[in-house]
């Protein structure tokens, strides 16, 4: 008996490729492989859990217990476009450690475990990615990755219409396709996609987009100050208040145990002001602006690229320049 593990995102693609390996290897040990950023649309759980139950294949579910906002604000960086960490390290360090070291996260749940045939689902497994041939490009670097596990990605040398796939098991396709986004990743923010994107969720999704802006505004404010305050010429036992100060002023702020940070500067200190802090009109504070798509910039008239879609491309980057090595 055999080992195969899917890399199971909450995508349509995924679950074809759940499909086609059951359908295969009937006989064989197969489980869905499932790392939560906690960042999800409510209704990607509502779509792994189905398709666990309805393909009877156990699914694993690991999280290093933060979301990609709590680990800006752990790592003192604010993601974009070229900086995506999130992907590094919830996904892609979460699975590696796991499956290269037996390092299992803080968060672990099992669902349909009772489908499991053997324990060990690791020793000698395969590994399968829900990559297309329209993605080829993610393929070296995640084979590279991935050594010594062999890798696999069905859909590159064959034919599968997911949209069929996913009516021969009579599951609804998430929400965000519906929604018009092209894949079903942490409710539409991922942090590398592009002005297309953001106009989407901005257009769909108001709320989300709203409530992005204000955290990678806040985030960015943070941010700032972290830095400003490491680089005063005042003794380091000072500074070590300050910064101790200030992240308690924004820490229930990014845990989502507060609707906005506590204002905070240091005794006796000028904080510089930066654009993006400055108020508008009205005394509001201005909102960061995601991707060019705040309201000022759309009222000067500059043009959206709506075919900038963009996308982290999970698993295609190694963390071993984060922290840890394969």
């Amino acid at each position: 008996m055999k080992n195969h593990i899917i890399f199971f995102s909450g995508g349509k693609s995924s679950f074809s490729v759940a499909d086609y390996v059951k359908e295969k290897y009937p006989g064989d040990n197969i489980v869905l492989y499932f790392t939560d950023t906690l960042w999800e649309d409510e209704d990607l759980y509502r779509f792994i859990n189905e398709a666990s139950d309805k393909l009877k294949l156990p699914l694993l579910t690991h999280s290093l217990g933060i979301n990609p906002i709590q680990l800006m604000f752990r790592q003192k960086v604010v993601f974009n476009s070229r900086i995506g960490n999130c992907s590094k390290i919830l996904k892609m360090k979460v699975a590696a450690d796991f499956l290269k070291k037996g390092i299992k996260p803080p968060i672990e749940k099992w669902r349909n475990k009772q489908y499991l045939k053997q324990e060990d689902f690791i020793t000698d497994a395969t590994l399968y990615f829900g990559i297309g041939f329209d993605e080829m490009h993610r393929q070296e670097a995640i084979v590279r990755n991935w050594q010594p596990f062999k890798v696999e990605m069905p859909l590159i040398d064959n034919i599968i219409d997911n949209d069929e796939i996913l009516r021969k098991y009579n599951i609804r396709q998430p929400r965000l396709y519906d929604l018009g986004f092209v894949h079903n990743n942490c409710r539409g923010r991922c942090v590398k996609a592009g002005q297309g994107h953001f106009r989407n969720l901005k257009e769909k999704l108001p709320h989300v987009f709203k409530e992005l802006m204000e955290q990678e505004h806040h985030m960015k404010v943070y941010v700032s100050s972290y830095h400003y305050i490491k680089s005063l010429d005042i003794d380091e036992d000072t500074k070590e208040i300050y910064l101790r100060e200030l992240d308690d002023a924004y820490e229930d702020y990014f845990n989502g145990k507060a609707k906005k940070p506590k204002p905070y500067v240091p005794p006796n200190l000028y904080l510089k002001q930066y654009s993006f802090m400055k108020k508008s009109e009205n005394g509001e504070v201005k909102p960061y602006p995601i991707r060019d798509l705040h309201y000022d910039v759309e009222r000067e008239g500059i043009q959206i690229d709506l075919f900038d879609i963009g996308g982290c491309g999970c698993f295609v980057d190694g963390y071993c320049e984060i922290g840890g090595g394969a």
